[in-house]
């Protein structure tokens, strides 16, 4: 039977936050909806959980379990057996808001549109430090380009997304940040793209998580996956290529340079550049000359970063980092004097 949405959940290893998760995707799920849940041989108790759920909810889910094979391996799973006109996905130790996907499918259906997407929430355990990422860039001109331009424009679990996009895509298995090296191809193949300025996702930073368990070799899987979807690009128009490149080279592969490499102690900063730049050199992209990407770094007055990328520098990039960290403790402590010379002058008053 053809379903307007499937709602594919993979799971593996996220018992403490099941329940959460798939409580938010059911309680106002649209009609002609399918819940498709894959146990990705989760060691825990989930396949009792989902049982359970199964049990008192035939009519709306399908409950797979598989041996393990990793979160692209299982989506590809899900993928084949989705009978929706719309896919999305949800992580199982994330949750929604009640109102997401029908409100989002019926943009969708209405509209006719190939995509329609939402901003998320990041939701920490110290609720005063949750925050909303913003998904589009209302900057750029198409609403493909401010789709993609983003910090999160991979996530496949803000968008619903019509099947047929999907047509000759595979995850690529063995890899994480999968999402990179398929969603770009995906929206740039659709005609007509929808944003909801609403916070529906809901993304929780767990301790332990990929993301949030510091930097390690195993994040250089990034340029692996961005390089499969500049490969993809390849079916696009020039422009397009040259949009994809720009967001994921400032939004992926900058980035963990930037935040998250460029934040470390010298000595692991030094070894995190030298295996930086090996991925550089492997792949020999042809992204120096790319206008988002030099407007990006001048944006965020790194300009120079650019030409030692360009050229090599392997120590000028280990050290420039310690100019750009203190650089940055001044102006935080700055903004801080600030508010509190304010703050008095208001009370003054």
């Amino acid at each position: 039977m053809n379903k307007d949405l499937s709602i594919i959940i993979p799971v593996y290893n996220t018992e403490p936050y099941l329940r959460k998760c798939l409580d938010s995707v059911i309680k106002n799920v649209p009609k002609n909806t399918e819940i498709i849940i894959i146990n990705d041989g989760s060691p825990d108790n989930a396949d009792s959980i989902i049982k359970e759920y199964e049990k008192k909810y035939s009519d709306l889910i399908k409950y797979f379990k598989k041996e393990n094979g990793g979160l692209s391996d299982t989506k590809n799973y899900g993928l084949k057996r989705a009978n929706g006109k719309y896919i999305t996905f949800v992580d199982s130790d994330d949750f929604v808001d009640i109102n997401m996907h029908s409100d989002m499918l019926s943009k969708a259906l209405n509209e006719d549109a190939d995509v329609v997407y939402c901003d998320v929430e990041l939701v920490f355990d110290n609720k005063s430090k949750n925050f909303v990422s913003v998904c589009s860039n209302n900057d750029r001109k198409t609403d493909y380009f401010k789709c993609i331009d983003t910090s999160l424009m991979a996530a496949s679990w803000n968008k619903i997304i019509k099947k047929e996009l999907y047509s000759g895509m595979e995850f690529p298995t063995g890899l994480n940040n999968e999402d990179v090296a398929v969603t770009p191809i995906i929206l740039a193949r659709a005609k007509k793209i929808i944003k909801i300025d609403k916070p529906y996702y809901k993304y929780y930073q767990r301790t332990g998580s990929i993301q949030n368990s510091g930097f390690s070799d195993k994040r250089f899987v990034i340029f692996d996956t961005t390089d499969i979807s500049f490969e993809k690009s390849k079916e696009f128009s020039k422009e397009i290529q040259e949009q994809i490149k720009g967001a994921l080279f400032t939004h992926q592969i900058l980035a963990i340079l930037i935040y998250i490499i460029g934040k470390e102690k010298l000595s692991k900063r030094k070894k995190f550049v030298e295996k930086y730049f090996e991925y550089l050199n492997k792949y020999n992209w042809d992204v120096y000359e790319n206008q988002y990407v030099i407007e990006y770094l001048k944006n965020h007055d790194k300009y120079l970063l650019l030409k030692l990328l360009k050229n090599n520098k392997v120590n000028a990039v280990t050290y420039i980092f310690t100019y750009y960290n203190i650089l940055e403790k001044f102006f935080i402590l700055k903004a801080k004097i600030k508010r509190l010379l304010n703050k008095k002058r208001k009370y003054m008053k």
